[in-house]
């Protein structure tokens, strides 16, 4: 059975689309189809994995925007047993345009229940907002996994989001919608602060705070630039090993 995640933060400059596709790897790693989805104008995750999204002619895009088009046209290959529906720089469009559609928020839904393509876990990057996009990332997931950088103000912006989940369950949107849980990234484990809010989430979000912790290091933001994911630029990196740890915790919370 496909598990369906969706990363998101309203917060950017976390690492979110960076742990989006190392995710994605770590799991491919261990034997699993994965899809992943990027939601986000700026083209994080496609970046990161070699695809240059002012060049895609065929994007998600495509998926909000077109309700005919299949899902095995816009994909394209990134790894083995990884693939990718890159983001476009006209993304940024269609949060404006699906706003008059009354189908709007369940678009990426529509496109996922057309795919007839066996994936085990498909991984929704979104935009650093709360606007529609992320809803119909959140509108088309199981499960929300959100990366939070640990500073007490990163607190309050989980609490939005966390209302945002609430309401798609009420108004019956996805009332299956359920939080996976929270993981620290960008953390500094030489900063009291980033220790001491690292402590308050694990005391807040108790069993939902994941045990794997993603240390800030500039490693991390090197692996982009060469368009590969940091497990396939530098896999025996302390950082890779964290986002394997981390893929290890989300298989036996599943």
């Amino acid at each position: 059975m496909t598990r369906t995640i969706v990363i998101a933060n309203q917060k950017g400059g976390i690492g979110k689309s960076t742990a989006a596709a190392n995710l994605g790897r770590a799991l491919s790693e261990k034997g699993h189809r994965v899809l992943l989805i990027d939601l986000d104008p700026q083209g994080g995750v496609s970046a990161s994995l070699g695809v240059n999204s002012f060049e895609v002619k065929r994007s998600t895009y495509s998926l909000l925007m077109y309700p005919d088009i299949s899902m095995a046209r816009v994909l394209r290959p990134v790894a083995n047993l990884m693939a990718l529906a890159p983001a476009s720089i006209d993304l940024s469009n269609a949060e404006v345009m699906l706003t008059t559609q009354a189908d709007g928020p369940l678009r990426l839904r529509k496109a996922l229940d057309r795919n007839r393509i066996p994936f085990d876990f498909i991984i929704i990057d979104t935009p650093p907002t709360l606007g529609l996009l992320t809803v119909n990332g959140m509108v088309a997931a199981d499960e929300l996994l959100v990366p939070v950088q640990p500073h007490f103000l990163a607190m309050r912006g989980v609490r939005s989001l966390l209302d945002t989940m609430d309401r798609l369950r009420q108004t019956m949107m996805n009332r299956d919608l359920q939080l996976m849980g929270l993981f620290a990234t960008m953390h500094r484990p030489d900063s009291q602060i980033s220790q001491e809010a690292i402590a308050e989430m694990r005391e807040v979000f108790g069993e939902k705070m994941f045990s794997t912790v993603i240390e800030y290091d500039e490693m991390i933001a090197e692996a982009p630039v060469a368009g590969e994911s940091l497990l396939d630029y530098a896999p025996d990196h302390p950082a890779a090993h964290a986002f394997r740890s981390l893929a290890e915790e989300i298989l036996n919370h599943g």
